[in-house]
């Protein structure tokens, strides 16, 4: 998967009617809504058309239509792909013209790829008709960027975000480096995540022709790769944009240990997170009591403890039509733990713009959430995974929606 293994790894190591609706705890007055259950097999990410309805892909490949409305959904098409360990069809966006100009960017592993690497590869598809007619046309396929990895280490990313005014993709990659090997790359200025030749362990930034935008931080400096835009990810694993504040934010899983963190970034080009010389807000990660300097400190971040995967997380904002949260959710930051099956909710500090202390929100969810996105009705979405690189009963999208 789009590397919550690492988490999956780590922290696996860690059809409607079959999920659990009764075990969800939830605020008075909201519902949680199964829209699709385990007949899209193993879902990953979900993206908004203009017309509402939700598009999903599955780890496997397919990429399926759901009206949200009528709970009607078809597969639009099936992009072959690597599912060995953590890999497969991860994230989507739509191009912010969609659909006058009727591109699909979609992000996931090459089945061909050099004998012990693996292939990740970000594809510009067009999508023909409309709503039910709806098709991926695969002959139009074109492969804006790609990169290898080592197909025997972990993270390998795998958010899009088709930023709306900037005209620019922003895509998330993970470290790919092996876990059990710490000590012998934490403090490596060249290690993957650090160098700014690697792709890997990084937030990359293109156009959505695959050329340079202007703005990349690391363009023209000797050795370093245009498309950089900042470093130091452990694993980064899905984007959200704010239109009110103009933020890009990232949730990010943190190490293994207990006193690890999970993140949401808010990304500043250039900015170095950290990964692996540090963890948390610049603890040294060998000794965990050292600080370092000269690190970007996380926007927001969460002790790991007992286990912990940081997805999604979101500012909410109210919908142009639909039913809105309560006013005390405006404004605030939602965020989903998959290895916890939990959203929990913090508001945001006028004076600080950072989050304060968070409360619970929605508990006990059948499935882990590895995708939440703010839908264009006001209500929360989710993916809902399962299983562990295997499809289950509890795979579905869902919707928390708030019913005065």
């Amino acid at each position: 998967m789009r590397c919550i293994l690492s988490p999956l790894l780590s922290l696996l190591l860690v059809a409607g009617s079959t999920h659990a609706l009764a075990d969800a705890k939830l605020p008075p007055s909201f519902t949680r809504e199964v829209l699709a259950g385990p007949e899209i097999p193993e879902p990953m990410d979900l993206a908004f058309a203009p017309d509402g309805a939700a598009w999903i892909t599955a780890r496997g490949g397919e990429v399926w239509r759901l009206d949200t409305t009528s709970r009607q959904k078809h597969k639009v098409g099936t992009l072959e792909s690597d599912v060995a360990g953590d890999r497969g069809l991860h994230g989507i966006a739509f191009h912010p013209d969609f659909p006058a100009t009727p591109h699909l960017f979609l992000f996931h592993h090459a089945k061909q790829h050099p004998q012990g690497e693996y292939l990740s590869r970000v594809v510009r598809l067009n999508v023909t008709g409309t709503g039910a007619d709806s098709r991926l046309d695969l002959a139009s396929a074109k492969v804006l960027l790609e990169w290898n990895g080592d197909e025997g280490a972990q993270h390998v990313g795998g958010g899009l975000l088709a930023h709306p005014t900037e005209r620019a993709l922003y895509i998330s990659s993970g470290d790919n480096n092996k876990i059990w090997e710490l000590k012998q790359y934490y403090n490596d200025p060249k290690n993957r995540a650090q160098s700014t030749g690697d792709l890997r362990g990084k937030v990359l930034r293109i156009g959505f022709d695959g050329s340079i935008p202007p703005g990349n931080p690391f363009v023209g400096q000797p050795g370093a790769r245009p498309e950089v835009y900042t470093r130091g990810h452990r694993q980064a694993w899905a984007f959200s944009f704010d239109p009110i504040t103009g933020w890009v934010l990232l949730s990010e899983n943190g190490g293994d240990e207990k006193d690890d963190h999970e993140k949401v970034l808010r990304l500043k080009p250039g900015a170095n997170n950290g990964w692996p010389r540090i963890f948390a807000d610049g603890m040294d990660t060998l000794t965990r009591t050292n600080r370092v300097e000269g690190f970007e400190t996380p926007w927001f971040s969460y002790i790991r403890g007992q286990g912990g995967s940081c997805t999604g997380g979101l500012i909410y904002r109210a919908p142009k039509s639909g039913s809105a949260f309560p006013t005390n959710f405006h404004g605030g930051l939602f965020y989903s733990d998959y290895n916890r099956k939990s959203v929990r909710f913090a508001p945001i500090d006028p004076a600080t713009q950072r989050p304060a202390a968070s409360q619970s929100f929605a508990q006990n969810l059948p499935g882990g959430p590895v995708t939440l996105r703010l839908g264009p009705d006001g209500a929360l979405y989710m993916i809902e995974y399962g299983g562990w690189f295997q499809a289950t009963t509890n795979d579905a999208v869902t919707r928390i929606a708030f019913k005065p």
